[in-house]
């Protein structure tokens, strides 16, 4: 089975569906979340600062990275987000 590379952008699924290279469902059937948890913190827009603790672990041992390099990469895809939400206007002079 293929997994979708189009996702929302949030940090989690960024992570989790480009670094891992699995669905947010497979990850949290194999790390024992719930999908529905994991979802509502998308939707939501739950800040990485927010994130348990525990979850940035089940991260960090899929990654084989340690927990501090998978919070700076979700730090910086969080960034990402929310340059993406928010774009810079320039502003246009009328005469």
């Amino acid at each position: 089975m293929s997994v979708k590379t189009y996702v929302y952008p949030h940090p989690i699924n960024a992570f989790v569906i480009g670094r891992l290279g699995i669905s947010v469902e497979e990850f949290c059937e194999l790390h024992g979340y719930k999908q529905g948890t994991v979802s509502s913190w998308v939707t939501r827009n739950r800040s990485v600062k927010a994130i348990p603790c525990d979850f940035l672990y089940s991260l960090s041992l899929s990654a084989s990275i340690p927990m501090d390099g998978v919070y700076k990469e979700l730090l910086l895809l969080e960034e990402q987000f929310y340059l993406s939400m928010n774009p810079k206007k320039e502003k246009t002079y009328v005469d």
